[in-house]
């Protein structure tokens, strides 16, 4: 099976070091819209993904870097 994970591009690094220390194989190809990365990974366990997603996921928040620098 093949999920679809869509993600800032600053976060690809993480996502990345994440998904091969668990094994996984991936694609990564520009995403939808500009700044975007869209992860195809290949996985026969949605819920072990769900948790190395999740675990990437809350490691990019630690890392302080902020989707807008001022409001609007």
């Amino acid at each position: 099976m093949k999920a679809g994970i869509v993600l800032d591009a600053w976060k690809l690094p993480i996502f990345v070091r994440h998904l091969d220390q668990c094994g996984y194989r991936y694609g990564s190809v520009t995403g939808p819209t500009p700044g975007t990365h869209l992860l195809t990974v290949f996985t026969e366990n949605v819920e072990a993904l769900t948790r190395v997603v999740q675990a990437a996921n809350d490691e990019a928040a630690l890392t302080g870097e902020v989707a807008c620098a001022a409001p609007h």
